[in-house]
C-alpha cells in the first residue's frame, strides 16, 4: 500500500485536477457553483460503506468509465436517485421522474464530460497520456456497482487504492461520488519522478480520438468549448470542506 507521505501527495495532487478542471466542469453543466471533498479510503473498498453510503438500501444510479495507457485508472460516478433525477432534468431542461433513456444519456454525458476534463489535468500537469473508454450506466447498490473497476485493476487478494471525491451543488444539495479507483503501483507511478518525462511522440496517432493531451483531441475541443478560459472565482467554490 501506499506510505503517508504518498497518500498525502496523492490526494493533494487529484485535489489540484478536481480544483482546476473538474468542478468548473459540473458547476458549468449544472449551472450552479459546486464544492469538493476528497478522501483516500483507507480500507478500499471496504470503507465504502461506511465513508460514502451508510445504507445499503439506497439504490444507486452509476456511471464507470476508465483510462488505459501509460497509467490505468478506473472511474466510477454514483448518485442517488433522486439526484439523478435532479441532474437528468436540468440537463435535458425538462422535469422526468425515472432515469429512462434519455436521462441515461444524460448522465453518461455528465460522467463523460467530468472525466475528460479530468484526465485533461493529469496529461497536462504530469505528461502521462490514457485513451479514454466509452461510459457504461448501472444500477444497483454502492457494494455491487463497485466490484467491476475494483477487480480490473488488482486481483482480489489485493488492496485497490480508492479515492472519493464528493461534488455538490452548493444551491440544490445534489450530490455525486466521484471514485478514482488505482492498482497502487500506479497511484505511486502517479506522483513518481516520471511524469513530465512521457515522449508526446509515442501517443501521435490521429486515428485515437479518445486520447486525452493530444492535439487532435475531441474531448480537448469539447471542453474547450464548455469551459471558459477564465472562470469567476465568485461563482465557482471548490475546496476541501463544505
Amino acid at each position: 500500500m501506499l506510505l503517508q507521505t504518498e497518500i498525502d501527495k496523492l490526494t493533494g495532487t487529484f485535489n489540484d485536477f478536481i480544483t482546476d478542471k473538474t468542478c468548473d466542469a459540473l458547476s458549468t453543466l449544472l449551472k450552479e457553483p459546486i464544492t469538493h471533498k476528497l478522501s483516500l479510503l483507507e480500507d478500499g473498498a471496504s470503507s465504502l460503506k461506511n465513508e460514502c453510503m451508510p445504507s445499503d438500501e439506497i439504490k444507486m444510479c452509476s456511471v464507470r468509465l476508465n483510462g488505459k495507457g501509460d497509467l490505468h485508472i478506473e472511474l466510477l460516478y454514483t448518485t442517488k436517485l433522486n439526484h439523478g433525477i435532479k441532474i437528468a432534468s436540468k440537463l435535458l431542461g425538462t422535469e422526468v421522474n425515472e432515469i429512462d433513456e434519455m436521462g441515461t444519456s444524460a448522465l453518461q454525458e455528465v460522467a463523460n464530460i467530468l472525466t475528460g476534463s479530468f484526465f485533461n489535468a493529469l496529461s497536462q500537469n504530469t505528461g502521462f497520456k490514457v485513451d479514454l473508454s466509452t461510459p457504461t450506466f448501472k444500477e444497483g447498490e454502492i457494494k455491487d456497482l463497485i466490484v467491476e473497476p475494483v477487480c480490473d485493476v488488482v486481483n482480489p487478494k489485493d488492496d485497490a487504492i480508492i479515492t472519493d471525491v464528493l461534488l455538490s451543488g452548493k444551491e440544490t444539495g445534489t450530490e455525486i461520488h466521484m471514485l478514482i479507483i488505482q492498482h497502487p503501483d500506479h497511484a505511486k507511478k502517479l506522483i513518481s519522478n516520471e511524469a513530465r518525462k512521457i515522449n508526446s511522440n509515442d501517443y501521435a496517432n490521429d486515428s485515437n480520438t479518445n486520447l486525452l493531451g493530444g492535439e487532435n483531441s475531441a474531448i480537448d475541443d469539447l471542453l474547450a468549448d464548455l469551459i471558459p478560459e477564465e472562470t469567476d472565482s465568485e461563482n465557482n467554490f471548490s475546496g476541501g470542506d463544505k
